[in-house]
């Protein structure tokens, strides 16, 4: 897992968290928007790394 994704998705779910999953969408949803594919596609990333710490509590830490 790329440890910048792992990390940002941490952090979202630290400082907002249930809400960790909703701040991504709409973080991704601004770069799909601006037509920004590379930083839409990682933000895509931290969604899924979001869902995958919450279906399994014991990878995040």
């Amino acid at each position: 897992m790329n440890k910048s994704i792992e990390n940002s998705a941490i952090a979202l779910i630290s400082q907002y968290g249930e809400e960790a999953e909703t701040i991504a969408m709409l973080r991704a949803a601004e770069y799909a928007a601006s037509l920004d594919t590379e930083n839409w596609l990682h933000w895509e990333q931290i969604i899924k790394t979001i869902n995958n710490i919450n279906l399994n509590p014991s990878l995040d830490g």
